[in-house]
Order: structure tokens, then sequence, then C-alpha cells
């Protein structure tokens, strides 16, 4: 049966937030000196707050009675934080951006404030229909993808600002960091490409109004990324033009989500 968060879930929330705030705030500190107790501070703060929120999700899941994933508005906000906070994970584990974690932990931080305040005030479950499952799904991974491309986006403008003044490269390399913002806005932009078109079979087939302000904010992030996708095709429109689309596009995604989070009513029993 569909639940909203508990007190309880709501508190294991605030220490996920907690931990990730704090590896933030740490990994900040390393901007005097790299030391390596430093470094696992912050990779400890990191992986604590993932294995809290990993935890969370199966307490809520739990108490839905139900394991399948984006069953909520506030499960699905949980679950974009915990794989955006694995990313970063992955990504410094592997081949480290310098810098990566200051720019989505934000962003994380931000999903898990959201999830708490819409689960608790504007809780509301997802129909378990096939066609709204895939909506759901592809429609929050395709944010999920642009929030990886928002985040490597920023971190090119400022690179790219250091190196016209003469100084260190801030983030690495622009290619790099061009290369990943591209992965990402191509992966995205097909996931929310896939995520309209069943928007639409499933609102159309059920002879229901679609939400216009999700419909036009969805439809002004396509068409932003779209742009961003022709990109390779104008070298003129790279670099630094393709990094501000990909965050002007974000914050249309998360206007998407939050106006997503008003489509149903007050608190569900």
């Amino acid at each position: 049966m569909p639940a909203s968060p508990s007190l309880g879930q709501i508190f294991l929330l605030l220490l996920a937030i907690a931990l990730f705030g704090l590896g933030g705030v740490v990994s900040l500190t390393r901007l005097r000196g790299d030391e390596p107790k430093l470094r696992r501070w912050s990779g400890l703060c990191l992986y604590g707050g993932i294995i809290t929120a990993v935890a969370l999700l199966v307490w809520h899941s739990l108490a839905r009675g139900n394991f399948l994933p984006i069953g909520d508005n506030f499960d699905a906000l949980v679950w974009l934080a915990v794989l955006l906070a694995l990313f970063v994970g992955y990504t410094q584990a592997r081949r480290p951006i310098r810098g990566l974690d200051w720019f989505v932990m934000p962003i994380v931080l931000l999903l898990l404030v959201l999830a708490g305040h819409f689960g608790a005030a504007k809780y509301h479950s997802y129909r378990h229909d096939l066609w709204m499952w895939v909506h759901s799904a592809t429609a929050y991974g395709g944010a999920l993808a642009f929030a990886v491309a928002a985040a490597t986006g920023a971190m090119y403008v400022l690179t790219a600002r250091n190196l016209r003044r003469k100084r260190a490269a801030a983030f690495g390399s622009l290619e790099r960091l061009e290369h990943l913002t591209m992965v990402s806005v191509t992966l995205g932009f097909a996931l929310l490409t896939i995520g309209m078109v069943t928007g639409f079979v499933y609102w159309r087939g059920r002879h229901q109004h679609m939400p216009v302000a999700k419909v036009w904010l969805s439809v002004l992030a396509w068409a932003v990324y779209a742009v961003v996708l022709h990109a390779p095709i104008n070298p003129r429109f790279r670099g630094r033009r393709v990094a501000i689309l990909s965050m002007l596009g974000f914050g249309l995604m998360v206007g998407t989500l939050i106006a997503v989070q008003f489509m149903a009513g007050g608190r569900r029993p």
C-alpha cells in the first residue's frame, strides 16, 4: 500500500543530507592542499551518505510493499540523488575529475531536500501502469544525465575562463569535460524523448488533459538539448556555448520536476 515517508524515514533522509553536506565541506577544504587524510574523510562521508540513502530506499520500499523503483515522488527523487552520488564515487575512483563533487553534490543535496519537502507535503504515488512506469523512469533518467551535463558544463566554463586568463586549468582537460557533457546530453536527450512520447500516449489513451506546465517545460528543455546535439555540425557553436545551454536545459528540467510535484493533490493516506 502506498505510504508517505514516516518520521523515522525523514530522520534517515536528514542524516544522508548531513553526510553528503559534510563530505562537500571536507572536499572544499582540499583546495588548500589535497591531503590523503582529507580525501579519505571526503570518501567516507560520500559512501556513508550513499549507504544511508540506500537504507532509506529499502525501508520506504518495505513500507510501500513494492520494490519497483520510482514508485512515488519521494522514492524517485531519492533514487536520483543516490545515482548521482554513485556516479561521483565511480568516476573519482576510476578516472578522477578534480572538483566534480563540488558541482554534483549540491544537486544531490537539492534532490534530497525536494524529496523530503514534497514527500511530506505533497506525497503522491505513481500508477503501476507499464506506460506510466516507462514514462517516469525515462524522464527521471534523462534528468539524471542532464544533471551530469550541467555539472561538467559549469566546470568547462570555469576552466576555459582560467585558461583565457593564463591561469592553471581549474578542473582538468577541456576536451574531456566537453566529451562528458556531450555523452550525457546524448543519453539524456534519448531518454527524455522516450519519456515525452510515452507520456503523450499515456494521457491521450486515457483522454486526460496533459499538465500544461510540465509539457511546456519539457518541450523547451528538449529543444535546448536538440540544439546542443547539433553543436558538432557547427564548430563555432562548440565549447562554452554548449556548456551554457546544458546548464540552461537542466534548469528547465528542474522546473519540470518541480511542476510534476504539484500535479497531484496533497498528501494521500
